[in-house]
Formats: C-alpha cells, sequence, structure tokens
C-alpha cells in the first residue's frame, strides 16, 4: 500500500479528530478574535491584553489558526486571512459567526449522541434562540440570491414565508415587490423584526405570530415558500404541514420547498447524511429526507406539476396546486 492508498484508508481516523479545527475555529468566533485582528493585525501578547486571555493561551490558538487558514502570521503578527475577513468580522455583509455561536451550541447537545443512540430521544440540553435564528440568517445569505433567481415569480402577488425564521427570504420577496407574510413563533418574529426594520421593510412584510403545525396559516397566498423546515419533522407533520399549504394556496398557486439534498440509499452527499444526526440529536422525530420521499407527500396534499432542482447541497421542489 503506497502512502496516498494509506492516508484514504486512514481518512476516518483523521476525520474523528476534525473536532480539533472545529473548537478552535468555535472558541476563536467566542472571543470575536477576527473583529481584532483586521490590518495590520496584532502580536499574541496584544491580543492577549485586548480580550483578558491567557498570553500562552492565545499564542497557541493563533498558531493553529494559521494552520487552519484562517489566519496570517508575520514576523509575530497575525492578521485575518481574505476568507476571515469575509466571513468572520462582524460588521461584513457576508459573516457567519452567528451560525457558529449556534453550531457552539450544538456542541453540548451532540456530546449527548451515546444517549441519543441507546434512547432514541433527543439530548436537547442547550438552546441558545438568538444565535439559532440569526444563524439561519447568515446561511439564508450565502443561497437567497440563487433560490430566488430559480423560481418563477410570473404571476405571483401574495407570499407566505412558513416558518421563515429570521426573514431572509421574506425579505428578497419584498425587495421584488412581492405582498409578502412571515409566519414563526412570537419569539422568532421580535429578532426578525430587527432584521426587516434595519433593511427599512417593515411596512412591506406582515409578521404572522404562530404554530403552523397547529395554527391556521391563513389564505390567498400564490405561493408558499418552506424553506429548511422539513427536517424538523416526521413524515406525518410534514404532510399535514403540506396540506395546510394546499388550502391556503389561490387555485395555481404554488409550494416551494428547499431541504438539504440526499441520495435514495439516505448516505449522501455527506453534509445531508450528517445532517439527519443532528436532527436525531436536537429534534423528537426529524431527519433529512430524499427528493423522492417529499415528493411523495407533495403528491398526498394535492398537488401536482411536481419539479426539481439541484442548487448546490440543497433541492428546490416546487409543485401546483390544481385549477378549480
Amino acid at each position: 500500500m503506497d502512502r496516498a492508498e494509506r492516508s484514504k484508508d486512514l481518512l476516518w481516523l483523521r476525520q474523528s479528530s476534525s473536532f480539533f479545527a472545529s473548537r478552535i475555529i468555535l472558541t476563536a468566533n467566542r472571543f470575536r478574535v477576527f473583529d481584532h485582528l483586521a490590518a495590520p493585525g496584532k502580536t499574541a501578547p496584544q491580543l492577549s491584553r485586548t480580550l483578558r486571555t491567557d498570553a500562552r493561551a492565545t499564542e497557541l490558538l493563533l498558531n493553529s489558526l494559521v494552520a487552519i487558514g484562517l489566519l496570517i502570521k508575520r514576523k509575530d503578527v497575525f492578521r485575518n486571512t481574505a476568507v476571515a475577513s469575509r466571513y468572520l468580522v462582524s460588521q461584513k455583509a457576508a459573516y457567519q459567526g452567528d451560525i457558529l455561536r449556534h453550531y457552539s451550541t450544538l456542541w453540548d447537545n451532540w456530546s449527548g449522541l451515546d444517549t441519543v443512540v441507546k434512547t432514541g430521544k433527543p439530548y436537547r440540553k442547550a438552546h441558545d434562540h438568538e444565535a439559532f435564528i440569526l444563524g439561519m440568517h447568515n446561511l439564508a445569505l450565502l443561497r437567497v440570491k440563487k433560490v430566488l433567481a430559480a423560481l418563477d415569480l410570473r404571476g405571483v402577488r401574495r407570499v407566505l414565508d412558513l416558518g421563515g425564521g429570521p426573514g431572509t427570504y421574506a425579505m428578497a420577496f419584498a425587495k421584488k415587490s412581492k405582498e409578502t407574510v412571515l409566519m414563526d413563533f412570537p419569539e422568532t418574529l421580535k429578532i426578525a423584526k430587527r432584521l426587516i426594520d434595519t433593511a427599512g421593510l417593515g411596512r412591506k412584510i406582515s409578521l404572522f405570530p404562530g404554530d403552523f403545525t397547529r395554527d391556521d396559516i391563513g389564505s390567498g397566498y400564490d405561493l408558499v415558500l418552506i424553506s429548511q423546515i422539513i427536517h424538523a419533522y416526521d413524515d406525518t407533520a410534514c404532510i399535514s404541514m403540506l396540506k395546510k399549504c394546499y388550502r391556503a394556496l389561490n387555485p395555481g398557486g404554488k409550494v416551494v420547498v428547499q431541504e438539504f439534498l440526499l441520495s435514495e440509499t439516505h448516505t449522501a452527499p455527506p453534509w445531508g447524511a450528517l445532517f439527519a444526526i443532528n436532527m436525531l440529536v436536537n429534534t423528537p422525530g426529524g431527519r433529512t429526507y430524499t427528493p423522492k420521499e417529499m415528493t411523495s407527500w407533495i403528491r398526498k396534499a394535492g398537488f401536482r406539476e411536481i419539479s426539481s432542482r439541484i442548487l448546490d447541497e440543497t433541492v428546490l421542489i416546487t409543485a401546483t396546486k390544481k385549477l378549480d
């Protein structure tokens, strides 16, 4: 066996310690390291004094961030790489620090995976709701333009962003002059309202507090978006949700489901397969689903003209309510 074959053969061993890099990034984000290391940068002692952290530990942390590729080190001065500057500085448009805060919370819950596998019950011991919702905003900003570009919005006047969290997609629809409704839990809408008001869209988006699994979701919509919601529920709840959407739509209206892509074997792509475990840990019945599974539910709900499109590691499924 040559070196390349051995390296591939032992990939699982390297992956088993990948939490080293994960914890380093999460800790650096926790201390806002990247906010302090814009050019010209700082030495480890300088940053240690700013953060009030241990000098030796800070230097080792910074060295490891260089190894990961998020910092540059020149003559003992550390500064952000272009990638860190774009995604990990809190004032930047593409900031991803909130989703890292959420991942740090998930770290605590994932520590109970042994118990989850034995009992089949979730281990949701920690939850930071603001980090979760703002983290969803971080991720949605990376794909919202591509998603909207894939949708045919001709004839669409009124849109429901169901369980839309931070309202990232609702804001995108509103910017396209669509009458937009954002439905989610009241505590979620408080966070969304801050983002919507900051964007100057407060008068263009209606906030609809409620639990869409139990409450009425309204009616008269031309399009209902269900983005990254399906994976949090079991199949029975998903079918019920889709039936509600069918009833809420105008004849000829469309439902759009965006979810993580998962193969028919449930083993690829890696993110879709691994995210199923995240749902196992954090929800009573959620997991990731294949396009075939979701399409069957959409058809059971009464929809027709079902089509799907792959966008990176997600799938976009669109279906139409039949005309009267």
